[in-house]
């Protein structure tokens, strides 16, 4: 597992594609949502070190989130495609280890850009304010309010084109991305600013003080919108914890042609 995850990680590290993509997205974001705004939005009028670090995390990981999930999905297929997979199989390591190994490397480097942003946006408020409960709070933060979604979405990335082409996936990704976490649920039916979905909304919310809420009155599946407390923050990231552990078995379910 240890050697399968070392290797995936510098591959996919290295890959040119990765920051290309990832600058790509940054950039548009910027565009987007007016970043010298939120930068200023997050790092002046809020004096608390949390609660500025998780509204800069809501804006940073909005759209880059999806080019985690669209760069990470032809990883596990892509021993398939290169007709390595026999010669894996029929080495002594276990197959179980190999994925985990697989599904730890990918998910860690396609995190690596997204982490040098917010933990960035951290270091910018030590340096301003000269309190470096912004870089500390950033990086907590990251991890607790981000990561079970990047394992959800990690998860989801390398089953999906298991069942569908890769190309195929990366849209269908990106609309369920949309559709699950950004389309404001007044408009559609959707999984936007509920315990189910993988943006950490709840988390930010309820454990560390967002005010990125958008108020949400008469949408349905408003009983997955419980008002945010460090309880529904904890529930929030425990399921979908649980859904990534439900979602990487699925690859060993799907036997290879």
């Amino acid at each position: 597992m240890i050697a399968t995850l070392r290797y995936e990680f510098r591959m996919q590290i290295r890959r040119p594609a990765l920051w290309i993509v990832y600058g790509i997205v940054f950039a548009i974001q910027g565009v987007l949502i007016n970043w010298y705004f939120t930068l200023d939005r997050g790092l002046g009028p809020i004096l608390d070190p949390r609660q500025a670090m998780a509204d800069v995390t809501a804006w940073t990981a909005t759209l880059p989130m999806i080019a985690y999930g669209c760069l990470i999905a032809d990883r596990l297929v892509r021993d398939r495609t290169l007709r390595v997979d026999g010669i894996l199989d029929a080495t002594p390591a276990d197959a179980t280890a190999r994925l985990l190994g697989k599904f730890a490397g990918v998910c860690l480097a396609g995190a690596v850009p997204l982490a040098l942003m917010v933990v960035g946006r951290g270091l910018v408020w030590t340096v301003m304010e000269g309190d470096p409960g912004g870089l500390l709070w950033s990086i907590v933060i990251f991890v607790v309010a981000l990561g079970p979604g990047l394992l959800f979405t990690g998860a989801l990335a390398l089953v999906g084109p298991l069942v569908m082409p890769v190309t195929v996936f990366r849209v269908a990704f990106a609309a369920y991305w949309f559709w699950g976490n950004l389309i404001p649920p007044d408009l559609m039916p959707n999984l936007a600013h509920t315990v189910l979905a993988a943006d950490g909304e709840y988390a930010l919310l309820g454990l560390f003080g967002s005010t990125t809420r958008v108020p949400v009155e008469g949408a349905l599946l408003n009983f997955l919108r419980p008002d945010p407390t460090a309880g529904t923050g904890l529930l929030s990231i425990a399921l979908i914890l649980l859904l990534a552990g439900a979602t990487l078995p699925l690859a060993r379910l799907r036997r290879e042609p």
